[in-house]
């Protein structure tokens, strides 16, 4: 009973201090944390629903982007220090998971592993509801660098899914973009992560033991 009321107490004070942070940042910048990235996407209508299409260049060789998108058991600063659980081929499934591999953050089958030009995969969000859609990320040699092409479709609707990631998906590639290019990360990625890591640690799905779809651990 008392660690339940303990636990409900922590709870409670993250969401505050979660939403004094985003008070104070709002006041001070407009809404620093969720405009002016790097990286844009288009949103795209068709008979057959919505999509989202991110175009963008890296001042990285493909190498380099390619392990940015596919490098298992390592925790990745640009996105919540999530780490990649995979089995590396078509028909494999994937996940992301937090850093202390406790909490489920989504999740799919793997559809493509073209190294370094194309990986595709199903996805899931583990705490919504949404059918599955799918993400396709394109990767080619350009003058200087990559570009990259990231299309999140299927989606038959604006669901939870869809509207959560176009905004999530500019923040998260501009953040990729400049740790490739820099070995750092903007200023707003520490700030989100530090505001939202550990709300996910504590609302998120409870994650279950790894075992891939060979009954392994990661790796192709």
């Amino acid at each position: 009973m008392l660690a339940a009321m303990a636990t409900g107490s922590s709870i409670r004070r993250w969401a505050l201090l979660a939403a004094v942070a985003l008070v104070v940042l709002v006041a001070a910048g407009g809404a620093f944390l969720f405009s002016g990235s790097q990286v844009t996407c288009v949103e795209e209508r068709s008979p057959a629903g919505v999509a989202l299409r991110c175009a963008f260049g890296v001042a990285a060789p493909p190498d380099a982007v390619w392990r940015a998108f596919v490098t298992p058991d390592e925790p990745r600063p640009y996105y919540f220090d999530a780490v990649l659980q995979a089995d590396l081929r078509p028909g494999g499934r994937w996940r992301f998971v937090t850093d202390d591999l406790e909490r489920l953050l989504a999740g799919g089958e793997i559809l493509v592993v073209d190294p370094p030009r194309r990986f595709a995969h199903t996805f899931e969000a583990a705490d919504l509801d949404d059918p599955p859609s799918r993400i396709r990320v394109d990767i080619r040699a350009i003058p200087g660098g990559t570009r990259v092409e990231l299309i999140h479709d299927q989606f038959p609707r604006a669901t939870k899914t869809f509207r959560r990631f176009r905004r999530a998906h500019p923040l998260a590639l501009s953040a990729l973009k400049a740790w490739v290019e820099t070995g750092e990360l903007p200023l707003r990625t520490r700030l989100y992560t530090a505001i939202f890591k550990p709300g996910m640690k504590t609302f998120t799905v409870r994650a279950e033991p790894w075992e891939g779809s060979r009954g392994g651990t990661s790796g192709g």
